[in-house]
């Protein structure tokens, strides 16, 4: 079945997966070091605050985008798949997804599709799956632990910082559709 969509779809095609992480102001103290008599205080948050990012990678040529945003819904996913649109206007895009239920949404009449955005879904349960996963546990293993924010501001610039840093890397993965489209 994937491989006959793909093959529909042309030489053009581009393979994305799609997902979204929250970052949140409670971040994870992971080590710390300092004299063996003293106590080591150790800041937390005392707000509570969360940042979502909807992101999509290709595994095989390891392009990615991102968008980060206050939180998501159908609205604001419709939003993420006009630009992820936008950035690849002339290529095809089988976007692979989890089944949440704002990218069931997407493809009915109120949230139509772009004309180059065609959606395939993910079993029920099996995030190893989605090589998106990979780009988040990358950019919060390195740039999330032991950060403080003191605001929801605060946290949402570091985001986004966080991405920018990232936006010239490559997130290439192994994965079985490699196997697919090889030609």
């Amino acid at each position: 079945m994937l491989k006959d969509i793909i093959q529909d779809l042309g030489d053009s095609i581009k393979i994305m997966f799609g997902d979204e992480s929250f970052f949140r102001s409670e971040t994870t103290v992971t080590h710390t070091w300092g004299d063996i008599k003293e106590r080591k205080l150790i800041q937390v948050a005392s707000h509570r605050g969360t940042v979502a990012v909807i992101g999509a990678v290709d595994p095989i040529k390891g392009d990615h985008f991102e968008i980060v945003t206050q939180g998501v819904d159908s609205e604001v996913f419709k939003v993420f798949l006009k630009h992820l649109s936008l950035k690849y206007s002339k290529e095809q895009i089988l976007l692979i997804l989890d089944n949440a239920s704002f990218h069931k949404t997407q493809g009915s009449d109120k949230y139509p599709l772009p004309d180059n955005i065609h959606i395939l879904y993910l079993p029920p349960y099996s995030p190893d799956m989605n090589p998106q996963e990979n780009v988040w546990k990358t950019v919060k293993e390195s740039e999330f632990k032991n950060v403080l924010c003191k605001d929801v501001d605060e946290l949402f610039t570091t985001v986004v910082r966080a991405f920018q840093k990232y936006q010239n890397r490559k997130f290439k993965y192994d994965s079985p559709i490699n196997k697919l489209t090889k030609h």
